[in-house]
């Protein structure tokens, strides 16, 4: 598949699924945005198909992203309320109560593996509860995210998290079509306002995102300029033995405090 065709496939599933979170939720579509090139290519797209009004970006804030994530995101939002569009940089809670990874890692006992990756679920999944989201999530990443669809609910269990509602089929329907012709689970979950999400770019590939930053002139975050690979968690488990020393001897204050 072409770029040009990967990039009419998001447009489509970021339109059907703001004309469904306004339609089941009320609300905009959120943009879930980590200042990371699969973030900035997705916000792109969606500037690109969608009125302002239409959707709002946030950050969920996971309080060990390196400085220039920090002042990029920052420098984003500010361009982005600018330009009409709301955004939020949400601080985690855990429990009911403000938390950081450093208190989370006192809580459990231990800091998070690649098989124990409480963080996420505390410090991103529940920033967003009860609507439909938007995420960078791509098939080629990783082995664990091959397999998924481009729209699905968000479920505790893993086994439970793939719906095979309006994959290949999405593109096809309108949003006046959908309930009497294409009934699905997806749809009986919006419908109880469940936690949905749609992945407009995940096939989108290494190569895809970074054509697309090329094209567009899209200005990414300046960790890449340094040698970065991906952009997240300092000391991220899924960042591998050679990205967490890379990332440790660059901001040994993290590593003291972990």
């Amino acid at each position: 598949m072409e770029l040009e065709e990967k990039i009419k496939e998001a447009e489509n599933a970021l339109r059907l699924a703001a004309d469904l979170s306004a339609h089941y939720y009320n609300k905009p579509l959120i943009i879930c945005y980590s200042g990371g090139k699969d973030s900035d290519v997705m916000l792109d797209i969606a500037r690109q198909c969608l009125n302002p009004s239409q959707f709002e970006v946030l950050n969920s804030h996971t309080t060990v992203d390196a400085p220039e994530t920090v002042y990029y995101i920052r420098d984003k939002f500010k361009e982005l309320e600018q330009n009409g569009i709301k955004t939020e940089i949400r601080k985690p809670k855990y429990k009911g109560e403000p938390t950081s990874m450093w208190r989370l890692i006192e809580n459990k006992r231990m800091p998070p593996t690649r098989l124990v990756r409480y963080c996420c679920q505390v410090l991103k999944e529940t920033t967003t509860p009860n609507r439909i989201v938007a995420v960078g999530v791509r098939e080629s990443e990783s082995a664990g995210r091959k397999g998924r669809d481009t729209f699905a609910l968000r479920a505790k269990r893993k086994e439970d998290r793939v719906d095979r509602g309006l994959q290949h089929t999405y593109a096809m329907f309108r949003l006046d079509q959908i309930e009497g012709a294409y009934e699905c689970q997806f749809i009986q979950g919006l419908k109880k306002n469940k936690d949905a999400i749609v992945n407009p770019i995940y096939k989108f590939t290494e190569a895809d995102v970074w054509d697309y930053i090329r094209i567009k002139g899209i200005k990414v975050n300046p960790l890449y300029s340094k040698g970065y690979k991906r952009v997240g968690c300092i000391g991220c488990p899924m960042a591998g033995a050679k990205g967490q020393i890379k990332e440790f001897n660059d901001y040994p204050v993290y590593k003291k405090t972990t």
